[in-house]
């Protein structure tokens, strides 16, 4: 049953159960604002608008709904309820309009950027919904190949404990411990039989396969010839499994001894010149447009060409917003 679980106010402050076990991948959000009443029954979050959660979750349901401001009826969990009970017990507002709250300040574009010789941290925040804002960290060397990057949106109040949690998480990382013997080849071959071609559905035997091979250490080579699949599937599914960064921006894999390579070098300009809207946020009618075109049929690269990413980078996005259509069916079998 879906239920809203618990509710930002505010400052800030989270409440009810946001500590719940949630059955979905990503719960829904939404916004509930909550009415004045008189003085003489005061509710804490009266007059404010509060930042909604709810996803069918482990905890008792209450036998009252909340309508939300775009119009949807939820029930609420009872510690929900028991917090919001108050401001809906009250009689009918009076006819003049409520105290608006204060609206949050619009937070600026930032872009900072520093490095040493041989490394370079590009940082960009854009401002994003509710107050938010996504930040993009680009690490490059020197001459602009790309090494890795961070992503992701979260309230601007929260950046200065994640700066001091990320700071403490490097002076407490170990050394990394040497590879670990590389798991017997019989079992790699009893998976291989399992999955003996590129598209072939992946079974519970093969990826857990593929974790312990992976963390033993075993190169994306020999995890492709022991899966008999492509490398590309290889890095698709360890970026499912999170045990990857997204494959699209991996930077090519070390050169082997016995045939040396050198990396391919790319830089966010060039990378640019071939798709413009490389590294830049998806707002919300680029995501419309995007299902849109998938649902009218519209093939993978043809929407590559159309929005200006890669094929990796729509085939992602298709996967994320749950677009359907030809399209999307491409997206699941990218790099498979």
């Amino acid at each position: 049953m879906t239920l809203i679980y618990a509710f930002r106010d505010e400052d800030g402050s989270w409440h009810g159960d946001p500590d719940a076990v949630v059955l979905e991948p990503v719960p829904g959000a939404g916004t509930l604002t909550i009415p004045l009443g008189p003085q003489e029954q005061p509710c804490l979050f009266a007059g404010q608008r509060l930042h909604v959660l709810y996803a069918p979750c482990d905890v008792e349901a209450s036998q009252t709904s909340y309508r939300l401001d775009n119009g949807e009826s939820l029930p609420a969990s009872w510690r929900v309820h028991e917090l919001l009970a108050p401001a809906y017990r009250l009689p009918p507002a009076p006819t003049s309009l409520p105290t608006q709250p204060h609206p949050r300040p619009t937070m600026p574009e930032v872009k900072l950027e520093f490095g040493d010789p041989h490394r370079r941290y590009c940082l960009t925040a854009q401002p994003a919904q509710d107050g938010r804002m996504e930040l993009t960290v680009l690490v490059c060397s020197s001459d602009g190949i790309i090494h890795g990057e961070l992503t992701g949106e979260l309230d601007p109040r929260d950046l200065s404990d994640i700066g001091r949690l990320i700071t403490a998480a490097a002076r407490a990382c170990p050394t990394p411990e040497p590879p670990r013997p590389q798991p017997p080849a019989t079992t790699a071959a009893s998976v291989k039989r399992k999955a003996a071609h590129p598209g072939a559905a992946w079974t519970a035997e093969a990826e857990q396969h593929l974790r312990d091979a992976h963390r033993a250490g075993s190169s994306l080579q020999q995890l492709a010839s022991d899966l008999g699949r492509s490398e590309n599937s290889i890095r698709w599914k360890l970026h499912g499994l999170k045990l990857a960064p997204y494959p699209a921006d991996l930077v090519p894999t070390q050169p082997t001894e016995t045939a040396p390579k050198q990396p391919k070098a790319y830089t966010v300009e060039e990378k640019r010149k071939a798709h413009p809207n490389a590294y830049t946020p998806w707002t919300d009618q680029e995501e419309k447009d995007l299902a849109a075109g998938c649902a009218r049929g519209v093939l993978l690269a043809q929407l590559a060409q159309e929005f200006g990413r890669n094929e990796g980078a729509i085939a992602s996005r298709l996967m994320k917003i749950g677009a359907v259509g030809p399209a999307a069916d491409e997206a699941r079998e990218f790099g498979g």
